[in-house]
């Protein structure tokens, strides 16, 4: 009795795996152009972005070292050398010197930020602020948008400040930031305010007023919020979470503390 070959049935996989795959590589000069242009435009963002960020950091390096030594010279009478520090013309240790002392300086403030003596000093420091007239609400302002920005002081286990709005018309979705939640006093409706960031400047933006019901939360952390706006939504994830309206849940304080008064 002769045994019989169960040959395997061909598919359409296997039909379209037989053919012939088409190389997606560009293939004429344009393209290939187009294709290294895309490659360094990242790069050359990343890179002008980083230059900025040093130079900053390079400026008030020189401001703190050339006061280091007025101040040395002063209280200890250590005669060091009067050459005040350019940094157009300094060396690399004097440059990185001047960047360290930068970030010296900066570590040293968000230190004081998260102990008990610290905040008083930096709360006193404010306060005076706070007195000069218009200087005071321009800071006021400020600080709130970068605190809300960077979902500092947010309460523990509360994430949920990126939203999702109807906006610019009902049947389109915008992301936002919500920053605090007002209640009018006469009907009881809340209204969040939320801002609406642009792409690919989420420094500017909308301040838009939306009933609670109309909130859509999300599950988004800031930094990926912050990504999507910045890259146009490339670097958006695959899935996310979505509720409709705030939580309802009793003894739940709605206003961010982020945006708290004194």
């Amino acid at each position: 009795m002769s045994e019989r070959t169960h040959e395997h049935a061909p598919t359409i996989q296997d039909a379209e795996s037989a053919k012939p795959r088409r190389s997606v590589a560009p293939r004429t000069i344009r393209g290939r152009v187009v294709a290294g242009l895309l490659l360094l435009i990242p790069i050359m963002v990343t890179a002008v972005i980083v230059r900025y960020i040093y130079g900053i950091a390079l400026s008030a390096g020189a401001r703190l070292l050339n006061i280091s030594t007025a101040a040395l010279n002063w209280a200890f009478d250590l005669k060091l050398a009067d050459r005040r520090f350019d940094p157009n013309n300094a060396t690399w240790y004097e440059s990185l010197i001047a960047v360290v002392m930068t970030l010296v300086v900066l570590y040293v403030l968000g230190w004081l930020g998260t102990n008990a003596v610290g905040k008083r000093v930096i709360e006193f420091f404010e306060g005076l602020v706070e007195r000069i007239p218009m200087v005071e609400t321009l800071y006021v302002a400020v600080k709130r948008i970068v605190q809300a920005l960077s979902g500092a002081n947010k309460p523990g286990g509360e994430d949920q400040t990126v939203v999702l709005i109807d906006f610019p018309t009902d049947t389109m979705k915008a992301l936002a930031f919500m920053t605090n939640v007002i209640t009018d006093k006469n009907t009881g409706q809340r209204y969040a305010t939320v801002f609406v960031p642009t792409t690919p400047n989420p420094t500017s933006g909308y301040m838009e007023l939306v009933p609670i019901e109309r909130i859509t939360m999300t599950d988004l952390t800031m930094e990926a919020a912050l990504s999507m706006v910045l890259s146009g939504g490339a670097s958006a994830p695959s899935n996310i979470s979505l509720v409709r309206g705030l939580p309802s849940r009793p003894n739940t304080v709605l206003t961010p503390p982020i945006l708290r008064t004194k």
